[in-house]
């Protein structure tokens, strides 16, 4: 289990770095998008730029929420059933969230497939499309993975009807 463990926070480490690089970028492109437009300098793409990043950094910042389970989920009704079947609550609402997951990835992965044997691109910058829906797959398999070294986590511990509470200095974020 600490294998897991140390996984999934060296998982969320790269990840980290993954979206302040993309927000950086994001921003230095909006910015220079709007310095461009004040000025006779003429760049083209950059809104397309800022918003395929976007899409990676949405992906990818969802993929390390699932890690701590801090993606939306309603709780207020499994709460009213005894402890036993709130653990069961909890596992069948994992099983369904995988199964999504799976299928979606199965999905984005027939996308990414199908962008790069059409060979399509971005209208502007001409930049493979493959790449541009490349985040809803890999998002999704990261979202799986953390998914279930959490799920994992939490049986192996017995906590599964606990609030999450990381080990200290663990979680990331804050």
């Amino acid at each position: 289990m600490d294998r897991l463990q140390k996984l999934s926070l060296m998982m969320e480490v790269a990840i980290r770095v993954l979206v302040i690089a993309f927000m950086l970028f994001m921003l230095g492109t909006v910015l220079l998008d709007v310095l461009a437009r004040n000025t006779a300098l003429r760049i083209r793409g950059l809104d397309e730029l800022a918003r395929y990043s976007l899409i990676w950094i949405v992906f990818l910042a969802t993929a390390a929420g699932a890690r701590y389970g801090d993606l939306i989920g309603m709780d207020a009704l499994p709460k009213m059933f005894p402890l036993p079947v709130q653990t069961f609550l909890w596992l069948l609402r994992r099983v369904i969230f995988l199964a999504f997951l799976v299928g979606f990835a199965w999905y984005a992965l027939g996308l990414v497939q199908l962008m790069i044997k059409t060979g399509r691109s971005s209208p502007n910058l001409h930049i493979p499309l493959w790449l541009v829906y490349a985040p809803l797959f890999v998002g999704t398999v990261l979202m799986a993975l953390s998914t279930l070294i959490d799920a994992a986590n939490r049986l192996a511990t017995g906590t599964v009807n606990d609030p999450v509470e990381p080990d200290e200095g663990s979680r990331l974020w804050n």
